[in-house]
């Protein structure tokens, strides 16, 4: 059966004494299934890691409510919440002598006995979960001298011995190398999809959020949040629009933010067939050296044209070819020496 978590007309924020409440974000309304990957999406400031920490019970709300399975987590103690809800933070261990295994070993805690003794299942539990990851090998080491990769996945494999259907993640694939990134949401993905535990994450890359979620939570200071599924979001504007800012536009179709170049002087137009991922890359690397690429199957009368047949890149001029190259590189220095030539028609 599916549990759920759902706020309720939440604000979240800081209260100092006698001052005024600092609101970070308020009237929220979202809900999270087991089953799902959220990514919860948004500016710097916009109050991503303080709706993490309210919805782990860190950090009370300023208003609203927030229930675990139709049970509101003001009532919830301490070890019902431990059993609900696992959670890793950006926090960093200051002690220099756990190793990986005790790390991992701390999930386990809610389940322990009042001396903190566990039993030959909880210690299997932490065995083969750290297989499951691919870090058994690294259990002895001391935490502080694993990597940033090696450490988060020793912080979701803890979160994962821990055993709640609520998972929460504040930046997991921060300061991540690609590929580990990579690997990371992947592994988030199968854990919500195939064990059906319900995922939320805050990130700032937009490029896993797009690829990964099920749904985005997006979020700005002076916007309500918003949820839906990312490419609902993209095709109704509302991705650019939460991380609008001067100079910067969101291309939809291509997925990513773009500089805004009104004005800018292009080194003219390039016809490409994109048919193949050399054409792709090429494209890529024309728009970065300020040409402007179009699309075309056919090799126009007037301008350059470019594709890429046989092993090799083929440049057109006016139809006639120019020459044969191997390399973008040699592609953009030929283009190059051509001047504004190749703006269309000239």
């Amino acid at each position: 059966m599916r549990k759920n978590l759902i706020i309720k007309n939440l604000t979240t924020g800081y209260r100092l004494g006698n001052k005024a409440d600092v609101v970070l974000q308020q009237g929220m309304n979202a809900s999270l299934k087991t089953g799902q990957l959220i990514c919860v999406l948004g500016p710097n400031g916009a109050g991503k890691s303080t709706l993490l920490r309210t919805l782990a019970g860190f950090q009370k709300a300023l208003k609203g409510d927030i229930l675990f399975d139709g049970i509101s987590l003001k009532i919830l103690d301490l070890k019902k919440l431990s059993r609900l809800v696992s959670v890793v933070l950006t926090d960093r261990f200051s002690d220099l002598y756990l190793t990986a295994f005790d790390v991992v070993r701390m999930g386990r805690f809610p389940y322990a006995s009042f001396f903190g003794r566990m039993g030959a299942k909880d210690l299997s539990l932490i065995n083969q979960t750290m297989e499951k990851l691919g870090v058994a090998v690294l259990k002895k080491k001391l935490f502080y001298n694993l990597s940033d990769g090696e450490r988060q996945k020793m912080l979701i494999a803890r979160a994962l011995v821990q055993d709640t259907p609520f998972l929460l993640l504040d930046e997991p694939v921060a300061f991540i190398d690609s590929p580990g990134r990579i690997e990371i949401m992947e592994l988030l993905t199968i854990l919500a999809h195939e064990q059906k535990k319900a995922i939320l994450m805050t990130t700032h890359d937009m490029d896993a959020g797009l690829r990964y979620a099920d749904n985005l939570w997006l979020m700005h200071r002076q916007k309500p949040l918003l949820a839906g599924a990312p490419e609902d979001l993209v095709l109704q504007g509302k991705v650019g629009e939460y991380f609008q800012r001067p100079g910067l536009h969101f291309d939809r179709e291509k997925g990513l933010f773009r500089a805004d170049r009104k004005g800018h002087a292009t080194r003219g137009t390039v016809f490409v067939k994109l048919e193949n991922h050399e054409t792709n890359w090429l494209a890529k690397a024309l728009e970065r050296n300020d040409f402007v690429v179009e699309e075309t199957d056919e090799i126009p009368e007037k301008g350059i044209f470019a594709c890429y047949e046989s092993g090799s890149f083929q440049l057109y001029r006016d139809a006639k070819l120019m020459g044969e190259v191997h390399s973008i590189a040699d592609v953009l220095e030929k283009l190059v020496a051509q001047g504004n030539y190749t703006q269309a028609g000239k």
